[in-house]
């Protein structure tokens, strides 16, 4: 999983970023889970615990996020720089969805690497 969050290099295949984007479900779960330990209920507030913890996380996710979409791309045989589609307001979020979660890889190798296992 190492290798699938926080690298740019190489190749992921459908499963594998599926894999990846379940894995960052359960991260966003155990971060909740974290940030309602440390809230504040007199102030009804997150404890500055909990901002650190969310800045820190928030962080985080977006590099395996950034990782997971650049190396689907690359399974695609397009340049990472394809993930920057997902900017564009409404269109961007589908064409990624659709990119990267439904449609397969390119078949065999590809300039940026072997085939995914």
């Amino acid at each position: 999983m190492k290798n699938i969050l926080f690298s740019f290099e190489g190749r992921i295949n459908r499963k594998q970023f599926w894999l990846g984007a379940l894995f960052m479900i359960v991260q966003v779960l155990i971060v909740f889970a974290l940030l309602s330990m440390t809230f504040d209920v007199e102030s009804e507030s997150p404890s500055t615990l909990g901002l650190v913890i969310l800045f820190m996380y928030s962080i985080l996710s977006f590099w395996q996020s950034l990782a997971l979409y650049v190396k689907r791309f690359h399974d695609r045989n397009k340049n990472g720089w394809w993930v920057l589609i997902g900017l564009i307001p409404f269109i961007g979020a589908f064409w990624l969805l659709i990119e990267c979660g439904l449609l397969p890889g390119t078949e065999g190798d590809n300039q940026f690497g072997t085939i995914p296992n």
